[in-house]
């Protein structure tokens, strides 16, 4: 009997496509949930239409009442929370524990991984499956490592870039998806992992990456992702580690960016509405093409004794689409193969890293990969086709 999926925010810009994927690449049921019934009713329609089926239903929810998360998923197997709902975390994580259903989703927030981490115990006792930080970035740079870790005999540096370009004209932002983009400018932290610690990076330590002929070298800010954190234990060669990140424009990147920095420190939860229209007019009157978003691993270290290095490049014209499918591709491992474990997960963490680089080519992700050394036997078996 085919399982029932529940999406937090499925008529959104990322849930929407979350959706189309499952349907297209799984057997499963859908329920697209939110707080306006009319535009899940209408994707529902369009989905069912597309994939010639009854497969998709709507149903009206409110994370921030307990009631309606309960009746909600009283008959589902999992949800799958793409909502703009972190300050709600609680409420979901507690709900979907009490009913017995798995859960994952796509936060960038230390709150929400603060009150996840607090019912690890609970989720691994009750034999429930959570999986947090899915998306690309948290998402995928620790799972780049990891596929890197299976390259080399040793693998001594791996870092992880990331550029987004993208057309946010014509996109919508409900309030509270602007207040959740500007509430992660309050969770961005600069460490970076060398000589066998974390350390805070400064300003002053930007690195310029080269992203492609498109878009050419960027200098990129180091930002702290929480997934990153077990990989030195993990992997014991491992000398130097981070994450970095483009920037969006220069009004949105000199301007707009700084101000909303000082003005969340210095008024709080307050200013997150302001610094979040500000960050809207920012990207849609001042981003300009080539439009794109890249995900770049560059990866050292030795190789039957001999230096190696390896570069992992990600492509996808579209940013929400970089987001939807690596999540697609864990869901997908986690009804195909079996990924499934009691507790609460990194997505990065779970997925088998070989065969989600397969998965997400064949899902639309551009995927590119080289290597300097001119015999490939320390390479996992996945070439590009």
């Amino acid at each position: 009997m085919a399982k029932t999926f529940l999406i937090l925010g499925g008529y959104g810009n990322t849930g929407r496509l979350i959706a189309d994927l499952l349907l297209a690449h799984t057997p499963i049921n859908l329920i697209l949930a939110g707080r306006n019934l009319t535009k899940a009713t209408e994707l529902a329609n369009i989905l069912n239409a597309k994939y010639n089926g009854q497969r998709v239903s709507a149903r009206q929810v409110e994370a921030a009442k307990p009631a309606s998360l309960q009746s909600a998923f009283s008959s589902i197997d999992f949800v799958v929370v793409a909502s703009s709902t972190s300050e709600f975390v609680q409420n979901v994580a507690r709900t979907a524990l009490e009913a017995g259903i798995d859960y994952l989703d796509i936060h960038y927030s230390l709150s929400k991984l603060r009150i996840l981490h607090s019912l690890a115990n609970d989720i691994e006792k009750a034999g429930r499956c959570f999986i947090t930080d899915g998306g690309f970035h948290p998402g995928l740079p620790a799972a780049l490592i990891r596929y890197a870790a299976s390259a080399f005999d040793r693998l001594q540096s791996a870092e992880v870039a990331s550029l987004l370009k993208q057309n946010w004209q014509g996109l919508s932002f409900s309030e509270a998806t602007l207040a959740e983009f500007a509430r992660e400018l309050m969770d961005f932290k600069t460490q970076v992992f060398k000589n066998g610690n974390w350390v805070k990076a400064s300003w002053r330590e930007r690195k310029s990456y080269a992203f492609g002929r498109e878009f050419g070298r960027c200098t990129c800010m180091p930002m702290f992702l929480e997934e990153l954190r077990p990989l030195p234990e993990q992997i014991p060669t491992l000398q130097q580690t981070g994450f970095y990140i483009s920037g969006f424009n220069s009004v949105v990147d000199y301007m707009i960016l700084p101000f909303a920095f000082a003005a969340i420190k210095l008024f709080g939860p307050k200013a997150l509405k302001l610094a979040g229209r500000m960050l809207e007019w920012g990207l849609v009157n001042f981003s300009k093409p080539p439009y794109g978003t890249i995900v770049l691993l560059q990866a050292s270290g030795l190789c039957n004794n001999r230096k190696k290095e390896l570069q992992v490049r990600l492509f996808h014209e579209d940013g929400y689409a970089m987001t939807a499918i690596p999540v697609a591709c864990c869901l997908m491992q986690y009804l195909q193969d079996d990924i499934r474990k009691p507790g609460l997960w990194y997505q990065a963490h779970i997925v088998e890293p070989v065969k989600l680089l397969q998965q997400m080519q064949k899902l639309g992700i551009r995927v590119d990969i080289s290597e300097q050394m001119k015999y490939n036997e320390c390479l996992p078996r996945f070439a590009v086709q």
